[in-house]
């Protein structure tokens, strides 16, 4: 877990007020084409003023939600036919996490710590390694599509 960081409540406030009803409309997305539409305006909230120069948890955010995304690249790991089906779960699930977090300093650092932690140790990988412990071992290339 990382330490505590101060974070502005009213700015926080702020935030998660565009971005309440954009994990509503993730939520009600039937299929990822428009769960990543909704996701696109997440993470363009998180790089507004004044949430992006104020408000240092708005990175982080934008972080988990690209790294979500990623899946849909195939970037660093392709996923195949599962990619579409791993992704739209992903964005529910944190969807879901953003709208049950208590809006304190404590709730907001506890959904960060749980899905970097997630997205480290705990998403599925093609041959049962993740991509990350990929990525980390001797000789890998940070693009597994390079020799």
């Amino acid at each position: 877990m990382t330490d505590l960081v101060h974070v502005d409540l009213e700015l926080l406030a702020g935030l998660t007020a565009e971005l309440d009803p954009l994990m509503c409309g993730i939520l009600a997305s039937g299929d990822v084409k428009q769960a990543g539409d909704f996701v696109d305006d997440v993470t363009r909230h998180c790089m507004e003023s004044p949430y992006w120069e104020h408000l240092s948890s708005a990175s982080s955010i934008y972080c988990i939600w690209m790294d979500i995304d990623d899946i849909l690249d195939g970037w660093p790991v392709d996923y195949g036919p599962d990619s579409e089906a791993l992704a739209l779960r992903e964005f529910k699930r944190a969807a879901q996490e953003w709208l049950d977090m208590p809006r304190t300093q404590t709730g907001l650092q506890d959904y960060l710590d749980r899905w970097r932690m997630r997205m480290a140790d705990t998403w599925p990988a093609p041959g049962g390694v993740h991509w990350r412990q990929r990525r980390a071992s001797p000789g890998a290339h940070d693009d597994p599509r390079q020799p």
